[in-house]
């Protein structure tokens, strides 16, 4: 809970800047766009939504008369807006799992309490499998979906692979010296 009022704290200093008298659109764009890569993943929402707030401005002189307009403070709202709505998620949610990605295309999400050694898990599947029903497995994990469905396919597709193929790569990976430290 430390590490996410921190986050917190970061995000409501963007909001302070967007009342700052030297306030850069261009400036806070970019650094709130950093911060919340940072603090969630380069791929959030919010980042998405700041790089479409776009300043504007016109307007007309007539004679003595001119009309001068800009969007500014329509796009500082639209800022405080989105960092708003990051603050509510990180308190509501806390500090989201990040991402690591496996050599071999398999994404598994760590925490902090978690470790895997993801090489293990891949090599006691390869060593009971042979390259085309490893191929098969591969398809399925990218097809578009829900979890649901895919295990539901892997567990049907593994089993047609034979009575013993789940069975040895769970002895594959309970025998392996690296497990147990």
């Amino acid at each position: 809970m430390e590490n996410t009022q921190k986050h917190v704290e970061i995000l409501k200093k963007q909001i302070e800047k967007l009342t700052s008298n030297t306030f850069d659109l261009e400036g806070w764009k970019s650094s709130s766009s950093v911060l919340i890569g940072r603090i969630f993943s380069n791929s959030h929402q919010a980042i998405k939504a700041i790089e479409k707030i776009e300043f504007s401005s016109g307007g007309y002189a007539i004679g003595d008369v001119s009309n001068f307009w800009d969007n500014m403070d329509s796009c500082k709202q639209q800022g405080k807006d989105i960092i708003e709505a990051c603050i509510l998620e990180l308190e509501s949610f806390g500090i989201p799992e990040k991402p690591i990605s496996g050599d071999k295309g398999i994404n598994i999400n760590l925490t902090q309490n978690q470790s895997v050694n993801i090489e293990i898990l891949i090599s006691a599947i390869e060593q009971e499998l042979t390259v085309t029903q490893y191929k098969e497995l591969e398809k399925i994990m990218k097809l578009e979906g829900d979890s649901a469905e895919k295990k539901k396919n892997i567990l049907e597709k593994i089993k047609g692979f034979g009575n013993d193929v789940a069975s040895n790569i769970l002895a594959n990976i309970f025998t392996n010296p690296a497990i147990w430290g």
